[in-house]
């Protein structure tokens, strides 16, 4: 059985949960990952750089580093807008030193992150909160996070930072509100080129992949909601119903209400 095959085992616990606030005008005071420690940096703001291979990658808001022995935290800060993280360090047993997910991913809901990381904060330090649940609850929810970023973006390790970027931008507009030369004008690229790097690395247009992105949210209300497919249809970016239901059967194989029959997880409400 090779190593990434190995049936995720958690780790023993939480030993360490807090914020770091990076000082101006200096570099911080790096970590290298001891044997044993699994520990995770999701960056809040600002801008620094850590070391992958032999190479120092630019992270900032929305990074979530996950290092395991040998790793090097955040080794490098901008002097004048300084990182700032949530950190998480988990103890696992000695030889649980396996990368189960890449090193770098992204988590470009702020709001979210900042839930959740006072949500773990709060609940470390409360002597009385249950300890294996808390652990499942942070250890999960981060890995989740990085697997739901590969699964929605099928990240290359080599993506061009301006191509983060703007999928960090399409992030914040899941209902497809962004208009291409808009996006591509917000990263200093042109729209032909945006184009061009789109289907070099993600093997799909800006367009489809917007696309995605909206019938996938249409999916999910048509699941989760009694919402009316007029609501749905608006919240997801179309001008009208008409065009909704004719792009979603085009993409679905089925009409939205047919989809909401087959997959409907809420009570229908006569």
């Amino acid at each position: 059985m090779k190593k990434s095959d190995s049936p995720v085992k958690m780790p023993n616990a939480i030993y360490r949960a807090g914020m770091w606030h990076q000082s101006r005008g200096c570099h911080p005071k790096f970590a290298t990952i001891q044997r044993g420690i699994e520990f995770v940096e999701v960056v809040r703001g600002g801008r620094g750089w850590v070391k992958i291979g032999t190479k120092w990658v630019e992270v900032t808001r929305g990074a979530l580093l996950w290092h395991v022995e040998g790793d090097l935290t955040i080794a490098r800060s901008d002097w004048n807008d300084p990182y700032r993280c949530f950190v998480v360090g988990f103890e696992t047993e000695r030889f649980l030193g396996i990368r189960r997910t890449p090193r770098l991913t992204w988590w470009h809901d702020s709001e979210e992150v900042e839930r959740f990381s006072h949500e773990i904060i709060r609940a470390h330090l409360d002597e009385g909160f249950d300890r294996k649940a808390l652990l499942h609850y942070a250890y999960g929810r981060l890995l989740f996070q990085s697997q739901m970023w590969q699964h929605t973006t099928k990240e290359k390790p080599d993506l061009p930072p301006k191509l983060v970027q703007a999928l960090a931008l399409m992030e914040k507009h899941p209902d497809g509100r962004i208009a291409i030369r808009q996006l591509a004008r917000e990263i200093g690229w042109s729209a032909p080129h945006l184009h061009e790097v789109f289907q070099k690395h993600l093997g799909v247009t800006p367009y489809q992949f917007i696309l995605r992105r909206r019938m996938r949210l249409a999916q999910e209300q048509l699941s989760l909601t009694n919402d009316p497919i007029k609501k749905i249809s608006a919240e997801c970016g179309f001008t009208n119903t008409s065009s909704f239901c004719s792009a979603f059967k085009l993409q679905i194989g089925l009409t939205p209400l047919e989809y909401r029959r087959k997959e409907s997880c809420v009570e229908k409400q006569l």
